[in-house]
């Protein structure tokens, strides 16, 4: 279980260094943590986005309450689409779920979604970016264990 506030080694150097909270810093620092980044195609009605490939899950990753290339979140979000088969979506795994992680799951549309959202106004640690992905993809895999 993912659990906020875990005690770890302090980050020194560049990991200890606050980053800009623009989406090409976020990019680079995910990128520096090994993963393989895309940046969307930007869209003028929409927050900036990329796809985090892990090797294991491919992540969608977008920015929010950004203003001049500034942001306040970044959120990661997977799903597991059971459109063909809505009538094995659980509402009760759903709600055991929220009510033990700090990650958010919910059923929209024929799909079961996880969500983990960190702030970044002001700035954040690579290091703690790190920990933050980390932590999510633990929750990713514990979840899709627990899907029907």
């Amino acid at each position: 279980m993912a659990l906020a506030g875990g005690a770890g080694a302090p980050a020194t150097g560049a990991n200890a260094q606050v980053q800009a909270a623009t989406p090409d810093a976020i990019a680079a620092a995910l990128r520096a943590t090994g993963y393989k980044v895309t940046m969307n195609p930007t869209d003028p009605d929409s927050d900036p986005s990329m796809t985090v490939d892990t090797g294991d899950y491919e992540v969608d990753v977008w920015l929010s309450g950004c203003e001049k290339n500034v942001c306040s979140r970044v959120t990661a979000s997977s799903y597991w689409d059971y459109s063909d088969d809505e009538d094995s979506q659980d509402i009760d795994l759903i709600n055991d779920w929220n009510g033990n992680y700090y990650t958010q799951a919910y059923i929209y549309e024929g799909a079961y979604y996880l969500d983990s959202t960190m702030p970044i106004r002001g700035g954040y640690t690579r290091a703690a970016l790190k920990a933050w992905m980390v932590d999510y993809l633990e929750d990713v895999s514990a979840f899709e264990e627990e899907l029907p």
